[in-house]
């Protein structure tokens, strides 16, 4: 299929996705036109001296000061764009967000995975939350709120200079202080292979908030379709799911392996090259998204959110080799401190297809 036309339809798609969302989800919202009780601001990388150098480079092992407020607000609105010489710099670069005055990190997690390019190249994809605009623009439109201070940082943990780093973080202060506030947290995960006979763990916290988003990429170690395995929801110590559904692409909100790439506002698959690596084939890489925005997953105590890797029965793991998984979780909770894994090591954020054996 010609390219073109394929990105044309998919734009369609995403339009009318748009307006059958109605009112509710509209790009211009309902209380646009009252009072607000807030001042907006921005962080940017602009020159110090005025002229055009708007940008900071980041060298190797440096960590980058993109936005430290104080006061009771809220950021609305992040963007960067990144000039490296690296083909990895997506994954080299690390996201950290600190919320009031916390030692750990709330958001931890590489660029190109919390705007959803997973597989550390970069693709055009609208979506409600996170949009990545021509060209290489990186936008993101999750609300995160804070009671008294903002921090955060980029670091560079590849070998070579960042030329550019280019930003701009919108936010604002509120005239009234928050009493209570949820804290957006990312959970970011790497499984290089999905563990024998495990489902995958997308989230698991402590707390009380709700879930809001996940991101997946995958890289095949076997031919046959990723898709077949349901998504469960444990809410508040429960040992059965409350939420169970009836396989990846269907949580994904597609069918039938997709068949392209395609995106709308809360659901998509930006990332997808089986057509040109002959089909559902070793070696395929997909990159999905799902923002539970009208459908939030609330929990007052805890939440495990995990997925199947295959299908229930008899390949409920893949030959010869299970696929690597990179996955990332996105929730609100009561507490700033960072409650996921470690991050792990550059080295391993980077998936090598397993070869086979001769």
């Amino acid at each position: 299929m010609d390219c073109k036309k394929w990105i044309a339809g998919a734009v369609t798609v995403a339009a009318l996705g748009w307006l059958a969302a109605g009112t509710a989800s509209a790009q211009v919202p309902e209380d646009l036109a009252n009072k607000k009780d807030f001042k907006a601001f921005r962080s940017s990388s602009i020159d110090p001296n005025g002229h055009n150098g708007d940008m900071r480079r980041v060298l190797p092992g440096e960590t980058c000061t993109v936005a430290d407020v104080h006061g009771s607000g809220r950021i609305t609105h992040c963007w960067f764009t990144i000039a490296a010489p690296s083909p990895e710099h997506l994954r080299e670069l690390i996201l950290r967000i600190y919320w009031d005055d916390s030692k750990t990190p709330a958001v931890e997690c590489p660029v190109g995975d919390f705007f959803g390019l997973g597989h550390g190249q970069y693709v055009e994809y609208a979506s409600a939350a996170v949009s990545v605009g021509a060209h290489k623009g990186l936008n993101c439109y999750w609300p995160m709120p804070f009671k008294k201070h903002a921090l955060v940082t980029v670091t560079n943990e590849g070998a070579s200079q960042v030329d550019a780093l280019y930003f701009n973080w919108d936010y604002r202060l509120d005239t009234k202080p928050q009493k209570d506030v949820r804290y957006f947290h990312s959970q970011y995960r790497t499984f290089f292979p999905a563990p024998v006979g495990e489902d995958l763990t997308i989230t698991e916290v402590k707390g009380s908030g709700h879930f809001v988003g996940t991101v997946v990429s995958v890289l095949a170690n076997s031919d046959g379709w990723w898709g077949e395995g349901n998504d469960r929801f444990f809410v508040d110590g429960e040992t059965k799911p409350d939420i169970v559904g009836t396989g990846t692409e269907d949580y994904f909100c597609g069918g039938w392996d997709f068949g392209r790439a395609f995106w709308t506002p809360f659901f998509g698959c930006p990332f997808y090259d089986n057509d040109a690596k002959g089909g559902e084939k070793r070696g395929i890489q997909n990159t999905c998204y799902r923002w539970h925005i009208q459908d939030p997953v609330p929990f007052t105590k805890s939440l495990l959110f995990t997925l199947e890797h295959g299908r229930g029965g008899w390949d409920r793991d893949r030959k010869p080799f299970t696929n690597h998984y990179t996955t990332v979780g996105l929730y609100y909770v009561d507490h700033p401190e960072h409650d996921g894994p470690a991050l792990p090591a550059l080295k391993d954020r980077i998936p090598v297809l397993i070869p086979l054996k001769k």
